[in-house]
């Protein structure tokens, strides 16, 4: 009787199970069909009886964005010119003149013309400024804009009226466009007879093969350490994550897991052959604020899986998957389909990126876990390193200088003074020069405090300003901060040489030679070779210890 009733009553929760399902996700479709005629309701009523026609483009597009920006802030609408960092990743390459691009002080200059691009060809220099793209002037636009007007098809031409500090007329430069590789690996090289160094600053669909040759290249010169610099790096492609970390990481282990509502949103990656950088080599990461998305998931795995150590600052925090469907051949959407976890099991977002009103359901994510060697990492966001290391605050008048652009500007105007960067090393005088700069600026340099001294001042003056004995106190005041400035600009002589130097080192020797001259005040990178060159102290970053806070 009860195998009767076994055999009766399983399949009937079975089928009370499948309806209760059916008759869930049939009210939840039914309340998505309401709100789409909800809406399409109100769009059909504006658009017939607002009092203004209505352009149905641009009201869409914002209607649209209105959307996604109730999600999280990587689901977003794109039309044709906002799809460029996209293709950039996907194919690695972008159609334009080979210039990169700062922008400072309202100015657009050019911080380094790509070898053998157009720019660079036409005679385009280093600290050029552009005034104008196709005659449109260039403060007229955003940067954006501008740098999206540079851009643009294999073969078009764009025109660019540049000045340089060195002439006085401006320079016409007729262009043609074509395809322009952008490099992801940096620089690459030796730091010391043992100690190799890379800088990666996007997952593009070219890292994988530019790190498998840097890292190659840095093993045949017999590196036994290495340093993979991902600071600054906001991420990219999750395939090239995955390829860099199978250079890494023994083969058959976890990288990272994908999961979402769809089945395709929910895979496991695994590192699938021999890796190319010895087991004893030794491997740290720098990361900081800047580091997200796909550089968290190699700093992470790194983490979890024991296999280096990791220094600097936590990262950004970008633990989201993002899906691109295409609408037609202009217009396409970005959502967030799955969540990104990393080996430990942790999920990197930060927290709270979506108004949880909009929510059926929350998933609750574990806050502590354990690496591969049994290590506690908290995972409420972010990677946190091995060894923090905080970077020194700018002092209070180099701070305002390099707010203002003044060291960049500096280096613009007399860059053609100097044949090479040596030159500007051996110039004794280029901080006295630098400061008599300072004063030609018409922006006010203030100290703490110098501001509301001169809001008292003016006050005062307002109020009564026949009065002696205040009208002396706020003198002596403002000869004290005078003074104090004077100091101040000794005191901050080293810092104000340091940045010189590593705006004319990017102005003279490109991107390479900034970050070259970088490295050398570089406090995290000089922790990482200190502790990758005592085994001991290496070894030991790598046992479970106390827990610290993220």
């Amino acid at each position: 009787m009860k195998k009767y009733l076994f055999k009766f009553f399983l399949p009937l929760a079975i089928i009370t199970s499948v309806i209760s399902l059916a008759v869930t996700q049939s009210s939840f479709y039914r309340k998505i069909g309401q709100s789409q005629r909800l809406f399409n309701q109100v769009y059909n009523q504006i658009f017939s009886t607002y009092v203004d026609e209505l352009d149905p483009d641009v009201f869409t597009k914002a209607s649209i964005q209105g959307i996604t920006q109730n999600l999280d802030p990587y689901t977003v609408y794109m039309v044709e010119d906002e799809q460029h960092q996209i293709n950039l990743l996907s194919k690695g390459k972008y159609g334009g003149v080979g210039i990169q691009l700062g922008y400072r002080n309202k100015t657009m200059s050019v911080i380094a013309p790509m070898d053998g691009g157009p720019a660079k060809t036409a005679g385009i220099m280093s600290g050029d400024i552009i005034l104008k793209v196709d005659n449109e002037d260039v403060k007229k636009m955003t940067f954006n804009e501008a740098a999206t007007k540079i851009r643009g098809e294999k073969g078009t031409e764009v025109q660019l009226t540049i000045k340089r500090f060195s002439e006085t007329d401006p320079f016409v430069f007729n262009l043609t466009r074509s395809d322009i590789k952008v490099k992801d690996v940096t620089y690459s090289g030796m730091l010391s007879p043992t100690t190799g160094y890379v800088r990666l600053n996007r997952f593009s669909r070219n890292s994988p093969n530019e790190m498998y040759t840097a890292f190659q290249s840095l093993l045949e010169e017999n590196a036994k350490e290495l340093i993979i610099d991902l600071r600054d790096n906001p991420g990219g492609l999750l395939s090239s994550a995955v390829a860099i970390l199978d250079m890494i990481v023994e083969k058959g282990s976890p990288l990272v897991s994908t999961k979402g509502r769809t089945k395709d949103s929910n895979r496991t990656y695994y590192s699938k052959r021999k890796p190319l950088i010895p087991k004893d080599v030794k491997i740290a990461v720098l990361i900081n604020q800047g580091s997200a998305s796909a550089s968290e998931i190699v700093s992470g795995a790194v983490q979890d899986l024991d296999r280096g150590i990791i220094l600097g600052q936590k990262s950004f925090g970008k633990g989201l998957v993002q899906t691109q469907y295409t609408i037609d051949d202009k217009r396409s959407v970005k959502i967030t389909t799955a969540r990104y976890y990393i080996p430990s099991g942790r999920f990197i977002q930060k927290p709270d990126y979506i108004d949880d009103k909009f929510l059926l359901n929350k998933t609750e994510e574990d806050s502590i876990f354990a690496t591969l060697g049994g290590r506690q990492v908290l995972g409420n966001g972010g990677i946190t390193p091995d060894s923090t290391i905080t970077p020194e605050p700018l002092q209070s008048l180099s701070s305002q200088y390099w707010r203002n652009g003044y060291f960049y500007s500096f280096a613009q105007r007399n860059k053609h003074q100097y044949q090479s960067f040596t030159d500007v090393e051996n110039d004794d005088a280029i901080v006295t020069k630098f400061q008599k700069f300072i004063e030609d600026q018409d922006d006010e340099i203030l100290l703490p405090g110098e501001k509301e001294l001169k809001t008292v001042s003016q006050k005062v003056a307002e109020l009564d300003s026949t009065r002696t004995e205040i009208n002396n106190a706020l003198a002596l005041i403002s000869e004290f901060y005078a003074e104090q400035e004077n100091e101040k600009s000794k005191s901050e002589s080293k810092d104000i040489h340091k940045f010189l130097l590593l705006e004319f080192s990017g102005l003279i020797d490109g991107i390479e030679g900034r970050l070259l001259q970088a490295l050398k005040d570089d406090n995290t990178l000089k922790t990482a070779l200190e502790i990758l060159s005592d085994q001991l102290v290496y070894e030991s970053s790598l046992v479970p210890s106390q827990i610290t806070e993220n």
